[in-house]
């Protein structure tokens, strides 16, 4: 009977260890994860493009959305949507942790434009991480629009700034302010009044 409960101790410890292989940071193909240890919480971002209109000389096609989940094991739930449209583009699928450098996610259903860039119904596809980051949260602006500062201050904010739906990858969160990195056309770091993103 001892043998059965250390047993199942060594399972559980198993499968608690496993689950905080996850490592935040950027994965192949367009797709970026953080991990909070402190809460097992999960957020992420996937953005990819394909296709040339050669009228425009932009991409034909895209396929964006936001993850977040809650890391309870090597396979876990997850809910995905367009940054902007929460509310009506919700597809709850599932990650799976391979190792602590690959892992595979599997949705029910495509989400418009996805068809044409990459497949997430038809197998679960599996992403590599191509760099480790501290990274704790990924998040996205949640108001019209929010400024940089050039500290945790009030009185330091510069001319930049992001409108609602632009995703953040924040390294630091302070009382009412993150440090992030923003990757648009030019990468931008500096720090924003946490109560401008969405809620995790």
């Amino acid at each position: 009977m001892k043998n059965i409960f250390l047993t199942l101790l060594l399972l559980l410890f198993s499968n608690l260890s496993s689950a905080q292989k996850l490592i935040s940071g950027e994965y192949d193909s367009g797709m970026k994860l953080s991990y909070d240890a402190s809460s097992n919480i999960l957020t992420g971002y996937f953005e990819s493009y394909t296709g040339l209109d050669e009228q425009t000389q932009n991409p034909k096609f895209s396929c964006i959305f936001y993850i977040e989940g809650k890391v309870t094991g090597k396979k876990f739930s997850i809910k995905t949507y367009y940054p902007e449209n929460k509310k009506d583009d919700v597809i709850s699928g599932t990650i799976e942790i391979i190792n602590n450098k690959t892992i595979k996610i599997k949705l029910p259903e495509e989400h418009g434009g996805c068809w044409n860039v990459q497949h997430f119904a038809d197998k679960p596809e599996e992403f590599g991480l191509d760099k480790k980051t501290n990274w704790t949260q990924i998040r996205y602006i949640d108001k019209p629009k929010s400024f940089f500062y050039k500290d945790q201050s009030n009185t330091n904010k510069t001319k930049i700034y992001l409108v609602k739906g632009d995703v953040v990858c924040i390294e630091k969160i302070e009382t009412d302010k993150v440090f992030c990195t923003y990757f648009g056309k030019k990468t931008t770091k500096g720090w924003i009044n946490i109560s401008d993103l969405n809620k995790v």
